[in-house]
């Protein structure tokens, strides 16, 4: 008989670093940065250049919104890179095609990617043929590429929203104020409804809600406070500029990437943990 909910936490959060090693998880974490880059990138483009055809100067403001979130240097490389394709006018149509096929492809790599981890973490072999699991992991890219988006959006509207209520409310700049505050515990929502999402990509344990929504919620606060302490070390730090030049932003975008990853997959190896702490087979 398995204990209380709370009581396996604990345990099972001791040996999650333990596990990780064990199971080559930072492997894993380089893996899942290569496939997210290749896959970020493309979807970033194709949102610029969609809204570009719309409003460029929603566009503008969508860029200026994501690589706010960036850490350190990375932040003004990645704008630069987005910025300058709003220029390509002419090619316009087949950078759209392209980059949607090129960002399906890679964040079905990641996705498959992650579901070995998943696998390897809850000792659970993958008797799936390819056919049977190619139609699961198109539809969860599919779906995690639109929660991408979206996020976006929420980002992008809530400021403009956040200001206009101020003013009709007559609270000046403490709705803004507000919104700086409140905007990080929305982005929390958003990347655990995203972590869990990839975590149905695994077996069944790591899809019951009691295993995935606290290894969701660890893999989410984790990757906050990485990018939170990631982003004051280059602030305060900054050598990577003189240790790497005009190549910085790029370094520091790749680590962040790879420290994002490794905390989803730490959220992941609790949930395994917390599986076998309560004994659910796979």
């Amino acid at each position: 008989m398995s204990a209380g909910p709370g009581r396996n936490w604990w345990p099972a959060l001791r040996r999650t670093p333990v596990s990780m090693w064990n199971d080559d998880i930072t492997d894993y974490a380089a893996a899942l940065t290569y496939y997210a880059i290749l896959a970020l990138l493309p979807t970033l483009l194709v949102a610029v250049l969609a809204f570009g055809l719309i409003s460029p100067g929603t566009a503008e403001e969508f860029i200026t919104q994501v690589t706010d979130y960036a850490p350190g240097q990375s932040g003004a490389t990645l704008h630069g890179v987005l910025e300058s394709m709003l220029t390509q006018h002419s090619a316009v149509w087949t950078l759209l095609a392209t980059g949607t096929a090129s960002a399906l492809w890679s964040a079905c790599s990641y996705l498959a990617v992650f579901r070995r981890a998943l696998h390897r973490m809850h000792r659970a072999p993958d008797r799936r043929s390819p056919w049977r699991k190619a139609p699961r992991i198109v539809l969860t890219a599919l779906v995690l590429l639109s929660l991408l988006v979206v996020s976006g959006l929420v980002l992008l509207l809530s400021g403009p929203v956040a200001a206009t209520l101020g003013r009709l409310l007559h609270l000046g700049s403490t709705a803004a104020l507000m919104w700086s505050i409140a905007r990080w515990p929305v982005l929390l929502c958003l990347v655990a409804v995203l972590v869990v999402v990839v975590f149905h990509t695994g077996p069944s344990p790591a899809r019951r809600r009691r295993q995935s929504l606290p290894g969701g919620v660890l893999a989410a606060a984790l990757w906050l406070i990485v990018s939170a302490g990631f982003t004051l070390y280059t602030a305060l730090l900054g050598t990577y500029s003189r240790l790497y030049g005009s190549l910085a932003g790029a370094v520091v975008f790749l680590i962040w990437l790879w420290l994002s990853n490794l905390a989803l997959l730490a959220g992941a190896q609790f949930t395994a943990e917390l599986s076998r702490a309560r004994g659910d087979g796979g």
